[in-house]
């Protein structure tokens, strides 16, 4: 586990680029996305405690800023610039940005030395309203330029989020997960790296360097990490919790969204997901060099 958190970066990166110049795995990844994205929200949601739920009486103010700002802020900036991208190109990154943080948040900010117990209250509780509110939103931003089948999406968001959270439950109930405890962050990590891997092969043969669309959701998705970035420092009121919130403002389940745009929408629809992949993972990197400088 040590072995990946040091090399976090070095292994997303590496999924990076060999979901470029290497595709051909990644599109066998790509029939296997929904099982690996469940079985990492399985592994995730293992160190996820309902009762910690009860936290969020104590700072419950800030608590639906953070939620608000997950999935509303980002959302509106890809709306406002939806004339600047084509359709497949605009949803796709609409998905990317409304979908809730990754349950690898909890992980990153043990990683990052942050406060992963304010991390893990803030991604349950966005999970559980994802099924209600990303189908809504969704909806609400994109129904003019293709035809939103709301009640699909909530059913697909639902089972993605709810049964993972479910099955965790039963896992802890058989007192299992203390095995599988010291295994989560490598395992999470390594999950990660094949999510982006089978999220971007697929879609390599659509990107075009010149593709102006495509350009201008990679400066988008730049543009709100560092907007997210300049949140999280300010919601935070010390380092750790800057640290936290900036993780769980721009780190989405890019793997829920992959999977909704692959099987709701098809490739062209991935491209805006891997647009937000691409800059977000590989802002990561400096990111973790920067708070490892800082913390030495």
């Amino acid at each position: 586990m040590k072995l990946t958190q040091k090399y976090f970066w070095l292994i997303i990166l590496l999924s990076l680029i060999l979901g470029i110049v290497w595709p051909t795995p990644g599109l066998i990844l790509k029939n296997w996305l929904t099982p690996i994205l469940m079985i990492m929200m399985t592994l995730g949601c293992l160190k996820t405690d309902l009762k910690e739920l009860r936290n969020f009486k104590y700072d419950w103010r800030r608590y639906i800023l953070i939620l608000g700002n997950i999935f509303i802020v980002s959302s509106l900036i890809v709306f406002l610039c939806q004339k600047f991208l084509n359709p497949e190109i605009y949803l796709g990154l609409l998905l990317a940005v409304v979908v809730p943080c990754g349950i690898s948040v909890v992980a990153f900010s043990i990683i990052f030395n942050g406060q992963p117990t304010k991390a893990l209250i803030t991604t349950t509780l966005a999970h559980l309203v994802a099924p209600l509110l990303v189908p809504i939103i969704v909806w609400l931003f994109a129904h003019k330029i293709i035809n939103i089948n709301i009640l699909s999406m909530f059913w697909l968001v639902f089972k993605l989020v709810i049964i993972p959270i479910f099955l965790a439950e039963i896992i802890k109930y058989f007192k299992f997960d203390k095995f599988l405890e010291k295994y989560i962050a490598g395992s999470n990590t390594i999950l990660v790296s094949m999510l982006n891997w089978g999220t971007i092969a697929p879609a390599t043969y659509l990107i075009s360097w010149q593709n102006t669309s495509f350009l201008i959701a990679l400066f988008i998705a730049l543009f709100i990490f560092i907007l997210q970035i300049i949140l999280g420092t300010l919601f935070g009121r010390n380092k750790e919790e800057k640290i936290t919130w900036s993780i769980v403002n721009f780190y989405k389940n890019t793997g829920l969204a992959s999977v909704i745009a692959l099987t709701s929408f098809g490739a062209p629809t991935a491209l805006g997901v891997v647009a937000y992949i691409l800059v977000t993972n590989a802002a990561l990197v400096p990111f973790q060099f920067y708070l490892t400088k800082t913390n030495k």
